[in-house]
């Protein structure tokens, strides 16, 4: 199986479009979301996302249809593009590895997959990694520590 992850340079910098426009473009590919928890509770970004209190394991791999298809969510977004299944990831940094080890099997069916991700990228080698950023963006940490593993940067 194929994989091409899309990485970003911080929230909000249009991850979420570039795995939708890929999703339409290949016809049949499946999607994975990975949320990494923030360390000591401490939401860099200040959303209200819950993900960090939710979580009562190391890691969670949802595939619940209610919340994998809750409007306005980026999995919603990514089974409206076309995707053939979807799962959302959400971990704690120090599961990732292990998240991703149950994970992706659960994809060996897919023609491909997509992974929203910049910590995957620690763990894995995809066939493609796409990095998006805009023009002035700001590394977040993540995005530091794997910007030189990028195949291809979309500035939009």
């Amino acid at each position: 199986m194929r994989i091409i992850t899309v990485s970003g340079a911080q929230s909000g910098v249009g991850k979420t479009r570039m795995v939708e426009t890929l999703l339409r473009l290949c016809k049949g590919w499946s999607a994975l979301k990975i949320t990494v928890t923030h360390r000591q509770g401490q939401c860099p970004v200040h959303k209200d996302c819950h993900t960090c209190d939710e979580l009562k394991d190391d890691f969670s791999i949802i595939n619940n249809k209610k919340i994998i298809e809750t409007k306005c969510k980026d999995t919603a977004r990514f089974k409206e593009a076309g995707a053939e299944k979807v799962l959302w990831l959400k971990s704690r940094p120090q599961a990732l590895g292990k998240g991703l080890k149950e994970v992706i099997p659960l994809f060996r069916k897919a023609k491909g997959l997509i992974i929203e991700s910049n910590s995957a990228l620690e763990y894995i080698k995809p066939d493609l990694a796409v990095f998006v950023k805009k023009k002035n963006s700001l590394l977040k940490p993540s995005a530091k520590k794997i910007i030189n593993k990028m195949d291809l940067v979309v500035t939009l």
